[in-house]
């Protein structure tokens, strides 16, 4: 029913990806897989050095391990602190990524970035102020290798054919070509009235309606 949403929208171009029907599981076996641990600093004054290195270096050890125990591909690690002026009662979100633990200014460089984030954040930064440290957290993230797509091999208009007809109620009833959504190949086009079928789901293509298959191999439709 995309196509009759979209007009009541006033929209005049829909897309319909291969798996639009199970989109979210799609997704999730398709997304990097990710761990995420934190942990506070306790103390007063100013954090040291040697204590911002030995609280990554922990979390970023329990973090990969974590992930190496049922992830056996490539993992990345990425690092950052919640931190706040020292009068205010929330913290933000500091990403420290590409950051050299091993600099010698290192807390100098991530009070400074705290600083920039603030100002993204809310236009201003209290350099003045003092800075505090609340939690060091590190994500390793498995990267999933990127499935290919399931499109084939470019095709022609003058190979687009449907597999059979049926009848169906079009204000009225019509005799209506039936194609497979995996018979379609990047480059065929079609005009509707027409039914596409595919394992999940079913796309209606109105009198007028024109569609074509782009290079992944999903429907690009126009609207009358």
């Amino acid at each position: 029913h995309a196509a009759e949403v979209a007009r009541e929208l006033e929209i005049k171009r829909i897309i319909v990806p291969t798996v639009a029907s199970v989109l979210s599981a799609w997704g999730m076996l398709t997304s990097d897989l990710r761990y995420e641990v934190s942990r506070t600093h306790y103390g007063t004054g100013r954090i040291s050095a040697d204590e911002v290195r030995a609280l990554f270096a922990a979390l970023e050890a329990q973090a990969a391990g974590r992930l190496r125990d049922w992830f056996k591909g490539d993992i990345a690690i990425e690092r950052s602190a919640e931190m706040r002026y020292g009068e205010q009662v929330f913290e933000i979100d500091v990403p420290l990524g590409d950051l050299d633990l091993g600099a010698a200014d290192l807390v100098a460089q991530i009070e400074e970035r705290f600083h920039r984030r603030h100002e993204e954040l809310y236009t201003y930064a209290s350099r003045g102020q003092e800075v505090v440290f609340v939690n060091a957290r590190v994500a390793a993230v498995g990267k999933v290798a990127p499935r290919g797509s399931d499109a084939g091999k470019a095709g022609s208009a003058a190979a687009c054919t449907p597999r059979g007809k049926r009848q169906a109620w079009l204000g009225g009833w019509r005799e209506v070509p039936v194609y497979a959504l995996d018979g379609l190949k990047p480059g065929h086009s079609l005009a509707g009235p027409a039914i596409i079928e595919a394992e999940t789901t079913t796309v209606l293509v109105a009198d007028g309606d024109r569609v074509t298959v782009n290079a992944l191999g999903w429907l690009d439709i126009t609207l009358r």
